[in-house]
């Protein structure tokens, strides 16, 4: 997943702009939904996203305080890299791309912990790695539930109730 050529510089800009990415994406999940439960871990995730931004800041800070960071453009799907375009994508389609976004980030960090050489930043990057397969494990458990429950997302009280519109 990371070229030979990547350097750290621009390992962390992916990174980065990769957390802004997801972050955007389960916020505007977030207000899709009307269930309150899957609202609120949706916050969490999101909040989460924000929080790694921030330690990967703070990492570039440390290593490269005389370059200005560079964000690259969003390495999203086509089909999903504006607000627009996911406006159009079902809640359940959308689910399936964020699991698929946080696979691909715990491998983007597997395999910068293994190109590292300072120990901190390898145990940033695996840390990073194992809050992003928690991620995929939450939103899996979420995805399978839509699945079974096509109107999780909606209702609160009895989303195993089938709605039948005339």
């Amino acid at each position: 997943m990371i070229e030979k050529e990547t350097t750290s510089l621009e390992a962390l800009g992916i990174a980065i702009r990769a957390e802004i990415d997801t972050a955007e994406i389960y916020n505007e999940l977030s207000n899709r939904v009307s269930n309150e439960n899957l609202k609120n871990r949706l916050i969490l995730l999101s909040k989460e996203e924000y929080k790694h931004k921030k330690i990967l800041e703070e990492k570039y800070k440390e290593l490269f305080s005389d370059i200005d960071l560079f964000l690259p453009p969003s390495i999203l799907p086509k089909e999903i890299n504006s607000s627009d375009l996911r406006e159009q994508i079902s809640i359940i389609e959308l689910l399936k791309y964020a699991i698929d976004e946080e696979k691909r980030a715990r491998q983007f960090y597997l395999e910068s912990a293994e190109k590292v050489n300072d120990l901190s930043g390898k145990q940033m990057f695996k840390y990073l790695a194992d809050m992003e397969f928690s991620h995929q494990m939450i939103l899996s458990a979420e995805y399978e539930l839509l699945l079974k429950y096509p109107y999780y997302h909606i209702n609160e009280r009895e989303p195993w109730k089938a709605e039948f519109k005339k």
